[in-house]
């Protein structure tokens, strides 16, 4: 962070047992995932590929590689859940 915060606690290194993170993928391309993980990568723990995105993916097991390359879990939202 390039300003500190005095009521913002400091942010635990990866891989955390408390405060993690989950972000939620609304259908982000393979191109998006990179860019997203350039910028916010070190405060991602998990991802949630949400609102059913993960049925109209193109190239979803590509898409779910770069996520594991980065060693950032992915779990599929609750409208596949829902549906199934």
């Amino acid at each position: 962070m390039f300003y500190q915060l005095s009521q913002i606690p400091q942010r635990t290194q990866k891989n955390r047992q408390e405060g993690l993170t989950m972000v939620m993928d609304k259908g982000l391309s393979i191109q998006e995932v990179h860019q997203f993980i350039s910028v916010a990568g070190p405060y991602i723990d998990i991802v949630k590929l949400g609102f059913g995105t993960a049925m109209v993916t193109p190239n979803l097991k590509d898409k779910l590689k770069v996520y594991a390359d980065y060693d950032i879990p992915v779990y599929f939202g609750g409208t596949l859940f829902e549906a199934f």
